[in-house]
């Protein structure tokens, strides 16, 4: 799967962005859970930049991945893609739950430290 995302972000552009900004957040047009990542990482004083894709980006996205999923045969769900996707430092950290993740875990501060977007 995250190949298939980082050859989509490079398709549409997002490279730059990506590597040129500490935290980023791509996701869809009008969607609610971008607002609750950025709220999470403002909360810690780390300000994303933030990326909404079209709604033909996750068209496409979906039918990749529900491809990849009918190739390897697994029949027994088709997903939708996974938006938003959070970048920290360059690095793919995931969508929102693995961003909640590695907050409650203790791991997202030192992981924004590391990424020099915040200096607590």
């Amino acid at each position: 799967m995250e190949q298939l995302l980082m050859v989509a972000i490079k398709e549409e552009g997002l490279i730059p962005i990506v590597e040129g900004s500490m935290v980023v957040i791509v996701g869809r047009r009008g969607c609610h859970m971008n607002y609750v990542a950025q709220r999470l990482l403002e909360r810690l004083k780390a300000y994303p930049t933030m990326y909404e894709v079209s709604e033909e980006f996750v068209a496409r996205m979906t039918l990749m991945r529900n491809l990849g999923r009918t190739l390897r045969r697994d029949y027994k769900t088709l997903v939708a893609p996974l938006f938003p996707v959070i970048f920290i430092g360059g690095k793919l950290v995931g969508g929102l739950d693995q961003l909640i993740a590695i907050h409650v875990t203790g791991k997202l501060i030192p992981m924004l430290k590391e990424a020099g977007a915040i200096w607590l």
